[in-house]
């Protein structure tokens, strides 16, 4: 399934239904960030995880245009409280997370 979050209606899917949800290089477009996690939270089934995959701001080069578009350091606080497991990985620009409530 795919669904576009800012224009479907994520209410229409079933709580509890899904293993995995992933989310790609689009989290730092996400406006209501707290919304969106919550959101998740309810749609994971029990051992079910968030596999997110976003930019690390200040990680291209000086120059570089998008330099500072990726997640904060504070910015993945944010993301990852609340979770009861977090796991973390870094891949040159990228970080990705594995989040379970």
């Amino acid at each position: 399934m795919h669904l576009d979050i800012t224009t479907d209606d994520l209410t229409k899917l079933s709580d509890a239904a899904y293993a995995v949800i992933t989310c790609r290089l689009v989290y730092r477009w996400i406006d209501d960030k707290a919304a969106f996690l919550n959101r998740v939270r309810h749609l994971l089934v029990p051992g079910g995880l968030l596999w997110l995959v976003t930019e690390i701001a200040g990680r291209r080069e000086p120059s570089a245009p998008l330099r500072d578009l990726g997640i904060t350091a504070a910015a993945g606080e944010t993301l990852t409280a609340r979770w009861s497991v977090v796991r973390t990985a870094d891949l040159d620009v990228l970080r990705y997370y594995v989040l379970r409530p």
